[in-house]
C-alpha cells in the first residue's frame, strides 16, 4: 500500500524554463542560445545545487566563462528566480492527496537563494511532511546516497513509497533503492499512472 509521495520540484510542481525566461528577457535568438549555454547549461550549475558553490562563485564562474556577456550574465542570474511559478493543476493534486491522507515529501535539486524565494512566496509547501533539498546536504540527484537520506530522514519504507520527477536518471536512481517511480511528463499522464496506485485517484476516475 503506498503511504508515501515524494515530488521533485522543478517542471513538477513549480514551472522551470530557460528558454521562457530568456526570451522574456532578450530578444536575439543567437544571443538567448549563447546565454543559455553559459549560464544554465554549464558544470558550475550542479555545484550551485550541491550547496558547495555559492551564488556569488557562480556568477564569478559565468562571468570568466565570457566576460564578454557580463551585463546580460547579471541580468539573468538576478531575474531568473522571479520566473518560478506554481503549475496550478500539480498544486491542486497535492491538496486532494493531502486530503486523502498521504504523506508529502519532496526531494529536490536546487539551490539555495532560489528554494528560499519560492519557499517564502507559495503556501503549498506548507502542505509537505518533510522535504531533502540538494543544497542543504550537498548532494544531488541522482546520486544514490541523497534518496537514501530522505528515507532515512522521515523513516520511509520504499515499497509503500512513489517518487515522481521528470527526469529519467533521477528515477531509475530511485528504483535502486526500491522505490517506486513515476516519470512525470504532464499532468494528466501523472494521474492516469497514479490510479491503479491510489485508490481515492480510482474513485475519482469513476466519477468524472
Amino acid at each position: 500500500m503506498i503511504k508515501n509521495i515524494v515530488f521533485d520540484l522543478g517542471n513538477v510542481l513549480v514551472k522551470f524554463d530557460p528558454d521562457e525566461i530568456l526570451n522574456n528577457l532578450f530578444g536575439n535568438d543567437m544571443l538567448k542560445d549563447k546565454l543559455k549555454s553559459i549560464v544554465f547549461k554549464n558544470s558550475f550549475w550542479k555545484e550551485l545545487d550541491r550547496g558547495t558553490l555559492s551564488y556569488e562563485e557562480f556568477q564569478e564562474a559565468c562571468y570568466k566563462t565570457s566576460p564578454e556577456f557580463k551585463k546580460e550574465i547579471s541580468l539573468i542570474i538576478e531575474s531568473w528566480d522571479k520566473f518560478l511559478f506554481p503549475i496550478e493543476e500539480n498544486i491542486k493534486l497535492l491538496h486532494e492527496l493531502k486530503a486523502n491522507g498521504y504523506k508529502l515529501y519532496i526531494l529536490s535539486n536546487f539551490h539555495e537563494k532560489a528554494f528560499k524565494e519560492i519557499l517564502s512566496k507559495y503556501t503549498f509547501f506548507n502542505l509537505f511532511d518533510g522535504m531533502v533539498i540538494s543544497y542543504q546536504v550537498k548532494l544531488i540527484k541522482p546520486e544514490i546516497e541523497i534518496y537514501k537520506i530522505l528515507l532515512n530522514k522521515y523513516n520511509l519504507i520504499p515499497v509503500q513509497t512513489i517518487f515522481i520527477d521528470d527526469t529519467v536518471e533521477n528515477i531509475r536512481a530511485a528504483e535502486k533503492v526500491g522505490i517506486n517511480t513515476i516519470h512525470y511528463k504532464n499532468h494528466d499522464m501523472l494521474k492516469e499512472e497514479l490510479k491503479p496506485k491510489l485508490s481515492f485517484i480510482q474513485a475519482l476516475s469513476n466519477k468524472e
